[in-house]
């Protein structure tokens, strides 16, 4: 930390970010004891220096601090200025960030447009919000085409969470549901629930093992269900 201190002070600008990243959350060693102290207010300070020299990480991570008022106050529109400029020098989750804060106000187009362009730079989980709106028609024309190559494609990918992967198979076999391709949809919902913490999937799954009737949940996956950017579900209000 000293060294990476001069090496900042010095004006080295990847010294600068990496410098604002440890101290953004701090270090702990294996039992949990702080190594160096969070600050995040110090981090933002070199994170500012170092995205205005160009850096994308800094800049998606200034953005960030905006974003959730972390090391400083809260502000949108300062949070889009940086996620915007990191996004344009090639930082996909900067791009997927600036996606989720036009979804949370309300602007479904943006989202999307924001989504499809991280997702083209192999963003898994951007891949994932892609196909969702494609399926259901949120910001862009409804298209099942679209949203299924999505999905595999977020299924296939190296850069996707586990959550991620999980959701994609989750939307693709109701695709199949919805044609009544049970063959196909099932082996995408158990490969879903396989570690037991998707209880939608579960849910249809055991429908469908019983031969029963059910309404399953199209809600994206861990997102405020009374936010707009989801589907007409007909399990949950919106």
């Amino acid at each position: 930390m000293a060294l990476l201190k001069r090496q900042a002070v010095a004006g080295n600008v990847s010294a600068m970010t990496d410098l604002g990243l440890n101290l953004l959350e701090g270090i702990q060693d294996r039992k949990g004891r702080s190594i160096v102290r969070r600050n995040p207010s110090v981090a933002v300070t070199w994170f500012r220096e170092a995205a205005r020299c160009g850096d994308s990480t800094a800049a998606g991570s200034l953005g960030y601090a905006y974003d959730i008022g972390l090391g400083i106050r809260r502000n949108r529109n300062q949070a889009i200025r940086w996620y915007r400029q990191a996004a344009k020098s090639g930082n996909s989750g900067a791009a997927s960030n600036l996606a989720t804060v036009f979804r949370d106000a309300g602007s479904a187009q943006l989202a999307f447009q924001w989504w499809k362009r991280s997702a083209d730079m192999r963003d898994g989980d951007a891949a994932v919000d892609v196909g969702y709106c494609y399926q259901y028609g949120i910001g862009t024309r409804k298209n099942p085409a679209k949203a299924k190559l999505r999905f595999r494609r977020a299924i296939a990918s190296k850069h996707v969470t586990q959550a991620g992967r999980e959701a994609a198979m989750y939307h693709l076999a109701l695709q199949y549901v919805d044609k009544g391709k049970l063959r196909y949809a099932l082996p995408l919902l158990k490969l879903a629930t396989v570690d037991d913490d998707f209880p939608e999937a579960a849910a249809v799954l055991d429908r469908i093992k019983a031969e029963s009737d059910f309404v399953p949940c199209r809600c994206r996956r861990f997102v405020d269900k009374n936010l707009r950017g989801h589907t007409r579900c007909l399990l949950h209000t919106r």
